[in-house]
């Protein structure tokens, strides 16, 4: 059997720009597993942290977008949907 560890996984996101310093390379993504899987990113230099959107809003947001684009006949942004 293969050992798993519970400890928080903390990788560096290459190129990413950290919201509020602006610091480009000090930001992590952290993903925890225990008490309940989670996932977060967090600066290295600030301390500046943000969770990851629930996906629910997101898909009614594009849905709204969807059916007004379609009303107006203009098309809209490509969207990647998890």
């Amino acid at each position: 059997m293969r050992y798993q560890s519970n400890a928080p996984k903390r990788r560096f996101l290459a190129g990413v720009k950290c919201p509020k310093c602006a610091a480009i390379d000090a930001v992590v993504q952290v993903q925890l597993f225990d008490p309940e899987p989670d996932e977060y990113i967090e600066c290295t230099l600030c301390s500046y942290s943000e969770r990851r959107p629930d996906p629910e809003p997101i898909v009614q947001k594009n849905a709204q977008i969807d059916a007004q684009s379609s009303i107006t006949g203009t098309s809209g942004k490509v969207k990647f949907i998890p």
